[in-house]
């Protein structure tokens, strides 16, 4: 067990140092859901799942106005087992001029709890995503679009 403790350590700090440096990222979001509406739950509906989360968590994606849409983006979902849904843990990038407080609006209209916050490296977000790599029942997805052309950044 200390063995394992140890290698799901390396991998998320091999994770996170790899994924703080793939863009300049200007905030990190961690979005959550409420409970299905009584009209929902009226129909059988009664948690949110995995699609559910990917399509919304797309629309606030597509919800950010343009011209400053959203360049690049990493996401990872948590499964909360005392809730039974997703849990969204994103680095965007491409938002600085967006005020955040109108992207939880938005978020908070449609879904639920938003939290968006400033990016800051220091504070290791970068590594916080990645937690979630390493536990069961994590999901990661990156923009089509990003890459690592930095040789530094590589992750070996």
């Amino acid at each position: 067990m200390l063995y394992e403790n140890s290698i799901k350590g390396d991998l998320k700090q091999a994770w996170g140092s790899w994924i703080s440096g793939l863009a300049d990222w200007d905030w990190f979001a961690t979005l959550t859901f409420r409970p299905p509406s009584k009209e929902e739950q009226a129909k059988g509906y009664t948690q949110r799942g995995w699609k559910y989360a990917e399509r919304a968590y797309d629309a606030f994606l597509g919800g950010l106005p343009a011209p400053l849409g959203v360049e690049h983006w990493v996401r990872c979902f948590e499964f909360e087992h005392w809730r039974g849904v997703p849990h969204i843990h994103a680095l965007i990038s491409g938002v600085d001029g967006l005020r955040r407080d109108d992207a939880w609006a938005w978020w908070f209209k449609r879904y639920g709890q938003a939290r968006i916050l400033p990016y800051d490296r220091e504070r290791g977000a970068g590594f916080y995503l990645c937690k979630y790599v390493t536990k069961e029942l994590g999901d990661i997805a990156f923009s089509h679009n990003l890459t690592s052309t930095d040789s530094s950044n590589t992750m070996r």
